[in-house]
């Protein structure tokens, strides 16, 4: 899989540090200075992560951009990048949910590293997701409520199906999430990847 980092930041010599570490990674880079730059690039570069500054001077900020490019790319990670640490500004960027934050100045370790953890995250998603939509509809629902930690029984009960069934979606469930044949195993990935 190729990784596609948006980087959105308006001090030009800075997006180009930025965009030559990152390079130096094997990520694919795509940068822009500005709110209006940033969204156009989201659907025809398709990023899975942006690194964004908050303040990018007059207009829109990097937190706008992370909320609206959230309506057309709902996957994409988001790192904030800032030399500010103001309670408003990072009460406002905590509410898109990032994925970390990085404070200038950065050095390339920092970087190496916080975007490795970011990519490690995403393919894992990505690997669930996939695995999920092997499911049946029952098999979904079957999911969620182990998840909530109901027992087969209380399954059964709640969609009215016999609890032996249950016992065999429970059983088609660990196959196709290639999970070990154990009591738990189910029960800890459900509450680890599904219920979040």
């Amino acid at each position: 899989m190729d990784k596609r980092i948006l980087i959105l930041e308006d001090e030009i010599i800075v997006a180009i540090d930025l965009q030559e570490v990152l390079e130096s990674l094997g990520y694919g880079t795509y940068v822009a200075h500005n709110y209006n730059e940033a969204m156009a690039a989201v659907p025809d570069f398709k990023p899975q992560l942006a690194i964004c500054d908050i303040n990018l001077g007059q207009g829109a900020n990097g937190i706008d951009f992370a909320k609206d490019a959230n309506k057309i790319s709902p996957q994409m990670e988001v790192i904030y990048v800032t030399a500010f640490s103001d309670t408003k500004m990072v009460t406002a960027a905590a509410e898109t949910d990032p994925f970390n934050y990085l404070v200038k100045p950065w050095n390339e370790q920092q970087i190496a590293v916080t975007v490795n953890m970011a990519f490690t995250y995403i393919l894992e998603r990505m690997k669930n997701d996939s695995l999920i939509k092997n499911l049946s509809l029952s098999e979904y629902k079957i999911l969620d409520l182990i998840g909530k930690q109901k027992k087969s029984k209380e399954i059964a009960e709640i969609l009215f199906i016999a609890e032996k069934t249950v016992r065999n979606h429970r059983y088609n469930i660990i196959k196709k999430l290639d999970l070990p044949n154990d009591n738990n195993s189910l029960l800890k990935w459900a509450i680890t990847h599904f219920n979040k």
